[in-house]
């Protein structure tokens, strides 16, 4: 189990030469082992989580869209605006929004005092950015920042022929519309308390299932209308446990703790967490969270949504699908049994 305490954690400062573009940030991915803009396919996690604080007046970066890259903010402190596409909106502490890809956004601190946002954000293998203020683009990889001299597919690959049709390229399907940022944008106070639990208790909680409620599939990949990752703010109370030890063989969990305290089983072990703690469950690490027995636990859960998985359960010894959703104990075979 990988865990780090965010009031311990160093504000990094990061600003731009004439310091429009100023924050101070806590990367908790980077701290928790992750790899700044890499995902799975080079020892990276699947998405970034990071804390950013921004001074008055103050944006965290230039007004940008992403071709690949999904992001979400949780507004923790401070007053803000978002621009997002050709609209400004307000947002306060609580509120939570997400830009898909193909959303040119920024955020700007408009208040009086230091605008702090809990952002993630998913680590797509290839992403492409554009700057509409400034008409430039990026690529990464490989880092580079530019502005187009537009020109045609075999331009510089063979001699043009005077008189010759134009190259038309192969055409490629729209890029599906995106909602109205309104509907991207909600506070958990609107959302009720949805209470779930086992048969005979054992298992309980209430939560409310953020990115549902803004607009994701339930398990259900990017391409068919789900989120790169799921957020889910939970409560338990006293003595209350979610779920059974279990492990994932694909999702990544983590968990930020809002306000009180509890016990994480992980592996062989347990340890006692506390606001402030941010806990990280890769594949293969068996987890379970249990709220202590005198105070309500309340936390966010962050995990990403692979498009396969199945999960195992040591004090039962018994596995589940996702898709089919079935639950079982194996019982061994060889491979060609049954085959021949």
């Amino acid at each position: 189990m990988k865990r780090v305490h965010l009031p311990s954690m160093p504000w990094e400062e990061q600003a731009s030469p004439a310091r429009t573009f100023h924050s101070f940030v806590k990367n908790i991915s980077v701290a928790l082992g992750g790899i700044r803009n890499g995902g799975p396919w080079c020892g990276g996690h699947p998405f970034d989580v990071q804390v950013r604080r921004i001074p008055p007046g103050a944006a965290v970066c230039p007004f940008h869209l992403h071709l690949a890259q999904w992001e979400l903010f949780i507004v923790q402190a401070g007053t803000g605006t978002v621009r997002a596409g050709s609209e400004r909106h307000a947002v306060k502490p609580g509120d939570v929004f997400v830009h898909p890809p193909g959303e040119p956004h920024q955020l700007i601190n408009s208040g009086a005092i230091d605008f702090e946002v809990l952002i993630v954000a998913d680590n797509p293998e290839l992403d492409a950015f554009f700057y509409p203020d400034s008409n430039k683009w990026g690529l990464r990889p490989p880092g580079r920042y530019f502005r187009m001299n537009e020109t045609g597919y075999f331009d510089g690959e063979e001699a043009p022929i005077a008189g010759a049709p134009p190259y038309t390229p192969s055409g490629t399907p729209p890029a599906p519309p995106l909602s109205p940022f309104a509907q991207r944008k909600l506070h958990p106070d609107s959302l009720p308390w949805e209470p779930w639990g086992s048969p005979k208790k054992k298992f309980r909680g209430t939560s409310k299932e953020l990115s549902i409620a803004l607009g994701a599939k339930r398990n259900t990949p990017t391409g068919l209308g789900g989120h790169p990752f799921d957020l889910e703010l939970t409560t338990f109370a006293p003595g209350e446990s979610g779920c059974p030890f279990h492990s994932h063989a694909a999702q990544w969990e983590l968990y930020l703790i809002v306000a009180g305290g509890g016990t994480v089983r992980a592996g062989g072990e347990s340890h006692a967490v506390a606001a402030g703690d941010v806990i990280l469950h890769p594949p293969g690490e068996a987890h379970q969270l249990t709220a202590s027995a005198d105070a309500e636990l309340v936390f966010y859960l962050v995990a990403d949504n692979p498009p396969v998985d199945y999960w195992h359960y040591p004090d039962s010894d018994k596995w589940g699908l996702r898709a089919p959703r079935k639950f079982f104990r194996a019982q061994d075979a060889d491979y060609y049994d049954g085959e021949e």
